[in-house]
């Protein structure tokens, strides 16, 4: 299966690559938009500033394209900024506007902002974790020191795993053909491993 790994100057692409690559699948890295519609399914990693790497989503016409692709079935998995670039507003670096997808804003866990970084829990509901064959509460690794806050009551919802860090956070959205992850799966290792197994064998409603 192609599938399309979004480069956004981001960082954790050749870490993502990698770990699809190694479960049998055909990672296409897409530095562009004309490629997109060619791969299954598509990854968002990311590691650093909101601001910076949301500009460069612009310039390269990314948001508009991704913007399309929500109205399809095509699944995509975003990962820490990946997943935050979908709320409505991210505050990190300056204010940027995000995809909107989910009615929430992207804030500092505390003020000034402290980082997470490290092994984490994650609390996932029983028929969730059963699907993806780990415990209700399991540990991933995560890098991040902004979150997902103020999300809207219909948006709630969709949140389907939490974890505390000085407040809770949300760790995991699925939303129609969107999956959404605070931590990162590629560096989880046999925790990480069997989530992407999940997103990879799973199709939207």
């Amino acid at each position: 299966m192609k599938i399309g790994i979004i480069d956004y100057e981001a960082g954790n692409i050749n870490s993502v690559y990698n770990s699809v690559y190694n479960l049998g699948h055909d990672p296409i890295i897409l530095q562009n938009t004309k490629d997109i519609k060619s791969v299954q399914k598509i990854i968002i990693p990311g590691v650093g500033s909101a601001f910076n790497s949301l500009k460069i989503c612009n310039e390269k016409n990314i948001f508009n394209e991704l913007k399309n692709i929500i109205n399809t079935k095509i699944p995509i998995l975003g990962i820490c900024l990946g997943f935050q670039i979908f709320s409505k507003k991210l505050f990190e670096g300056g204010e940027s506007n995000g995809l909107d997808l989910i009615n929430a804003n992207v804030v500092p866990i505390d003020n000034p902002p402290i980082f997470n970084i490290g092994w984490s829990t994650v609390n996932l509901p029983k028929a969730l974790a059963l699907d993806i064959g780990i415990k209700e509460k399991t540990n991933f690794y995560f890098c991040h020191s902004y979150f997902l806050d103020n999300i809207s009551e219909d948006d709630k919802k969709y949140v389907l795993g939490y974890t505390t860090y000085k407040k809770k956070i949300p760790s995991l959205m699925i939303k129609n053909n969107f999956m959404g992850v605070q931590f990162h799966p590629e560096k989880s290792q046999a925790n990480g491993i069997k989530f992407l197994k999940f997103f990879l064998k799973w199709e939207p409603k």
